[in-house]
């Protein structure tokens, strides 16, 4: 049992135009969102440690307490191993103070050498720089930037490709009519997700602070909700066709063919129809005249929908045709051309005396 004609409009409607629409709101939305107040526990971290203020001189080193511990010492040697695990990049300092070494990143490995002298700060446990005379190496130090800047991608780009995919699979082949909604543009639509990602990635990952961050955001919301504005007015519906008329006794050659996926007439072969001045034919060419033109059995074919190229096995097709559902004395066949010129075919066809179901 078929589903009810008002009911597929509106599906069609929301995966055609809704959907698409909402998932770039809530995408951006959630981009902005990032940019702006960055990911909370990274955020945390980062403003408890720009507060966190040196240990009293008179306290005993603890270096997993709140305040900060800096201690001094003297490099022995490195040893630095470019891998992606860190496990063998070694700090050694000299009668083993503060401590014999310490597991460090490659870069800071690298970054000194035997006989530096050097400050080690650490926080809650944590070992946050290795500062010397010539370079100075964060370790743990919050970078809520970077992280920030990272789920913002993450978030566009995931938005993205489901936009993509759901516009591809709209673009499929699904049946239409002449005024039902045309395909949403891909482009349309992954436009505002780009020019979103223009914007909301430098912010998190500069971190400018809310003063800045805000006034940025609400001026790059609007102009993604203008391209959004803009997407979701050319995925409108179709302009009406109206009826084409034909000049009197002169030919009219479209572009236009039969698709060959099955064994079909060899006289069908071709990638033009004539019709007006005489019967409709096949050529071979776009004109002028009809040489080599081979007539089309119009008694033979039925017309059962039109629909839009399955963009997988109907690769040849340009994406801007329709294609027509025929029955050739009961066997499918398909004819494609532009929407205005297949229109005007079935009309034909209709002039014809064939009988036209929708």
């Amino acid at each position: 049992m078929s589903e009810p004609a008002p009911r597929r409009r509106v599906g069609g409607f929301v995966r055609a135009r809704l959907l698409p629409l909402l998932l770039c709101v809530v995408t951006v939305l959630g981009a902005a969102w990032f940019a702006v107040a960055g990911v909370s526990s990274e955020e945390r971290r980062d403003r408890e440690w720009r507060a966190a203020t040196p240990c009293p001189a008179a306290a005993p080193v603890d270096v997993r307490a709140d305040c900060v511990t800096t201690l001094p010492a003297v490099i022995e040697r490195t040893m630095a191993k470019l891998d992606r695990s860190h496990r063998d990049d070694w700090l050694y300092f000299s009668g083993g103070r503060p401590v014999d070494r310490l597991n460090v990143s490659y870069d800071t490995a690298a970054a000194f050498e035997s006989g530096d002298h050097v400050t080690l700060t650490w926080w809650r446990g944590g070992l946050m720089k290795v500062a010397g005379e010539r370079h100075t190496a964060n370790e743990d130090v919050p970078r809520p930037g970077d992280i920030a800047g990272g789920v913002v991608f993450c978030v566009l780009a995931g938005g993205a490709l489901a936009v993509f995919a759901l516009v591809r699979r709209r673009r499929d082949g699904r049946p239409v009519a002449a005024g039902e909604p045309t395909p949403p543009s891909v482009s349309g639509f992954l436009t505002p997700l780009a020019v979103a990602a223009l914007w909301a990635v430098p912010l998190a990952g500069v971190r400018p602070g809310r003063a800045v961050a805000l006034p940025v955001a609400a001026a790059g919301l609007l102009v993604v909700l203008v391209l959004l504005a803009r997407a979701w007015r050319d995925s409108g519906r179709t302009p009406p066709l109206g009826p084409r008329p034909l000049p009197e006794g002169e030919d009219v050659i479209l572009p236009a063919r039969f698709l060959r996926d099955r064994p079909v007439d060899p006289d069908l072969l071709g990638t033009h129809i004539a019709l007006g001045a005489g019967p409709m034919a096949v050529l071979s060419h776009g004109g002028p005249g009809r040489f080599g033109a081979e007539e089309i059995p119009v008694g033979r074919f039925t017309v059962g929908g039109l629909r839009r190229p399955k963009r997988l096995t109907e690769r040849g097709v340009p994406a801007h045709w329709y294609v027509a559902e025929l029955l050739d004395a009961g066997a499918p066949v398909r004819l494609a051309a532009a929407p205005a010129d297949l229109l005007l075919l079935v009309q034909e066809l209709e002039r014809a005396g064939l009988g036209v179901s929708r």
